[in-house]
């Protein structure tokens, strides 16, 4: 009886006898006939009814090549659709209005000559200003430059190099070391920077600017007023007057300046990678374009990141900068047991010493180390990013008057560095700014050239916009693969549903060895 049903279901008439009894039983060999003979894969169901032997092997062939064809093009087009490319789209806005940049400016002097010897003794901002007006040691002047430089054993140095690298570590491992308090009143005040300032021709205030720290450049300004202007030119733009305070540079610093970055007001200043220089006794100029780049977050290429801006520069989350930098100190954290002095981190450990020279070579071997790895933590572009492109031009100042007895901010004294609290200086300050005055105005020259003048303004309206698009929509992953079955195997998508109705037929024989009417399924 059961070679009877095996022989009946092989010539095709089983089917029929399956459909209408669910009692019957029939080995798997001759199940999967069935299907292949009601298959909508002309291949298949062609291959399963062939009489002989040379038809079969030839419908065999046919849908083997027909199968591999349709796997190679389905995986050339998922291959592609899985690395999520994207089209870039150029977009250029002739607007009436535009947000008027952030302008932050540091001075490349990050602190003055007259507190070096206090910072080498490691004194506190209040100790030092004790001893400028009742001195009990001499003073004495350090090299300063950075720690890439003056801390690096990558090669060996000359005599001469060697000295002066020595007198900088001191210094450097000093003021790194500082309370971030003291470091600001060892810098420069916004008022002693800026001494005139307007925007769109009105005066500005001194709430128009915030403050932040660069262990690079000491005290910095950020001028953001989050207003829109709507014309072109100089005259519609920011003007500052800047004093460079040459006579208080320290002697080892090699550049003298200002050290000038235009960003978006989201986004923090970068002096360290962004900045450029200006010079003393020049009117420069910066005409600004606007360019904008959007980019589409994972899964695709740039895996972009929404950060928070802040002026808080141990945010990891401010800036694509502060999230390097964090990773950055975590690795030299892990490798070395402490972390780059010159580099911002929320880490509560030691900083490494200039004068450790294992310290300084695993800091070495930390950089080489990433240059070569990558970063070991994700800190991808931002989604959105704002730029300029800048057209700089410079000319001579000539002799004009300029008020240095004050700033035009009106700023008042800011309450972390004011020595008045603790005694009274009053005449003695007033003295010593006298003198000060009176040499400065001596000599016309000099004031030009510690002098600078900054004008930054939109030189175009336009605004050059970078959005990426994805490649394929979702709609377009099933539209080709629709596409290649049908070409290569015929099927379509309602094919599919019925193939996943030969599988749910085909677990249940298996299982249960019970084949039910094809109707009830």
């Amino acid at each position: 009886m059961d070679y009877e049903i095996g022989r009946r279901c092989k010539e095709g008439n089983a089917c029929r006898d399956l459909e209408t009894s669910n009692s019957r039983q029939c080995n798997c060999h001759s199940f999967c006939d069935i299907l292949s003979d009601n298959s909508s894969i002309q291949a298949v169901s062609r291959l399963a009814k062939a009489g002989t032997k040379t038809r079969k092997y030839f419908w065999l062939v046919v849908f083997v090549v027909c199968l591999c064809g349709c796997a190679y093009e389905v995986n050339s087009f998922l291959s592609i659709f899985f690395q999520y490319p994207v089209l870039i789209d150029v977009e250029v806005r002739n607007n009436e209005i535009l947000k008027f940049p952030a302008v932050t400016v540091c001075n490349l002097n990050r602190m003055k000559q007259s507190y070096v010897s206090c910072v080498n003794a490691k004194k506190s901002w209040f100790e030092c200003m004790i001893d400028q007006y009742f001195p009990v040691f001499p003073r004495s002047s350090i090299i300063l430059t950075e720690r890439r430089f003056m801390a690096s054993i990558s090669k060996t140095p000359t005599r001469f190099e060697e000295a002066y690298k020595k007198k900088s570590r001191k210094f450097l491992d000093s003021y790194v070391n500082l309370d971030e308090i003291d470091r600001k009143c060892y810098g420069y005040s916004l008022h002693e920077l800026v001494k005139n300032c307007t925007f769109n021709s009105a005066i500005c205030v001194a709430s128009d600017f915030s403050y932040f720290q660069s262990k690079q450049y000491g005290n910095c300004f950020t001028f953001s007023k989050e207003t829109e202007v709507n014309k072109i030119g100089p005259d519609f733009g920011l003007e500052l007057d800047l004093d460079v305070q040459l006579q208080t540079y320290m002697d080892i610093t090699q550049n003298a300046g200002l050290r000038i970055v235009i960003h978006d007001p989201d986004e923090d200043p970068n002096p360290l990678e962004d900045g450029i220089n200006i010079s003393p006794g020049y009117e420069t100029e910066i005409s600004l374009t606007k360019i904008s780049s959007q980019r589409l977050p994972a899964p695709y290429r740039d895996r972009c990141k929404v950060y928070k801006a802040t002026n808080d520069s141990y945010n990891p989350d401010g800036s694509q900068f502060n999230c390097i930098n964090q990773c950055m100190q975590r690795t030299n954290f892990e490798k070395c047991g402490c972390v780059n002095p010159f580099l911002s981190t929320n880490l509560e450990t030691s900083r490494c010493y200039l004068n450790n020279s294992s310290q300084m070579s695993c800091l070495d071997d930390v950089l080489e180390y990433l240059g070569k790895k990558g970063l070991p933590c994700e800190c991808p572009l931002p989604c959105m990013s704002s730029s300029y492109n800048l057209r700089i031009s410079a000319s001579l100042l000539q002799t004009t008057s300029v008020n240095w007895n004050g700033s035009s901010l009106d700023q008042e004294e800011d309450p972390d560095c004011d020595i008045s609290r603790f005694m009274d200086i009053d005449s003695i300050y007033f003295e010593m700014s006298s003198v000060s005055q009176r040499k400065r105005n001596s000599d016309t020259n000099a004031e030009l050239e510690t002098r600078a003048k900054l004008k930054v303004f939109y030189g175009s309206l336009d605004h050059k916009i970078f959005s990426q698009k994805a490649m394929f929509a979702d709609s377009e992953l099933f539209g080709h693969l629709g596409g290649h079955l049908g070409l290569w195997l015929g099927l379509s998508l309602v094919a599919l549903f019925e193939y996943v109705e030969y599988l749910l037929l085909l677990s249940n024989f298996v299982v249960k060895r019970k084949v039910y009417p094809l109707t009830e399924i």
